[in-house]
């Protein structure tokens, strides 16, 4: 093991760790250049990024989110996040059934993929795509036909295995002014512990529930950083194949049935 005299100051200067810390991370089995690269590596992620699991889904009646695997409803999460990226997805009107298979679906919410009529595979821009201006909604109303989602990959506890919690349009704000707030202070969402909540808004007959400004709990240890990047590799390289499920669609606003879904256009002028 190195001792004490063997670590280079300013090494540890650079990446914010004291000595005891350095010994943490290499008595576990990671080196200080490891420790950097992961970082290194997580930042230009994060910066690409606009993370099959458990998932959460939001309560639209009771500012809690919902644990769909245990049924467990809870009002907060303290989690750590991996891994966090936009995705697009467009499915057929009146969709039932959970079984249904979305028209067209973007992971990145850039480029966005489909059938043609002879089946094959092409792509198109989600930017200019018509199906993603207000009015569009097949079902009616003035939101958009082409569902937009902030797909967020938490850990909660001392768990490894991550969960997936889908923001609708409504809390997209919330957590862009975060996530914009940590970067511009060359930090990573992935260092922290975070707490969730919600709070109910309602307007007309519309209820729904959106996120409220996260909270920094802590800074995580160098170790538990490690281990949360490495996770976020791994999440980053195949969240490609994990695709937006009906259920995801229909319940991302968190709206009672007997409510009006709440579309981006009303929620948005709500906030103003």
């Amino acid at each position: 093991m190195t001792t004490l005299a063997q670590y280079d100051p300013n090494l540890l200067q650079k990446l914010g760790l004291t000595v005891e810390q350095a010994q943490e991370l290499e008595q576990n089995g990671f080196t200080l250049e490891e420790y950097a690269q992961l970082q290194e590596e997580a930042a230009q992620l994060e910066a690409e990024a606009e993370v099959v699991p458990i998932r959460y889904r939001i309560v639209g009646t009771a500012a809690a989110f919902q644990n769909e695997a245990t049924g467990e409803i809870v009002q907060k999460l303290q989690v750590k996040i991996p891994f966090f990226h936009t995705t697009r997805v467009l499915f057929p009107p009146q969709t039932e059934g959970e079984g249904s298979l979305p028209l067209c679906s973007s992971h990145d919410g850039r480029v966005g993929k489909y059938l043609d009529e002879n089946g094959i595979t092409c792509f198109r821009m989600c930017q200019s795509c018509p199906y993603n201006a207000f009015g569009t909604d097949p079902n009616g109303g003035r939101g958009k036909a082409c569902k937009t989602l902030r797909r967020i990959y938490i850990l909660e506890r001392e768990s490894l295995v991550p969960a997936v919690l889908n923001l609708p349009p409504s809390s997209h704000k919330a957590w862009d002014r975060f996530v914009s707030a940590i970067r511009f202070k060359g930090q990573l969402v992935s260092s922290y512990l975070i707490e969730l909540s919600l709070e109910i808004k309602r307007n007309g007959p519309m209820t729904w529930s959106q996120l409220t400004a996260p909270k920094i709990i802590r800074e995580l240890s160098p170790l538990e950083k490690v281990q949360v990047l490495k996770i976020g590799k791994e999440l980053e390289a195949k969240h490609r194949s994990i695709s937006v499920e009906i259920s995801d669609y229909l319940a991302v606003d968190g709206v009672s049935d007997a409510q009006p879904s709440a579309t981006e256009e009303t929620v948005q002028a709500a906030q103003a």
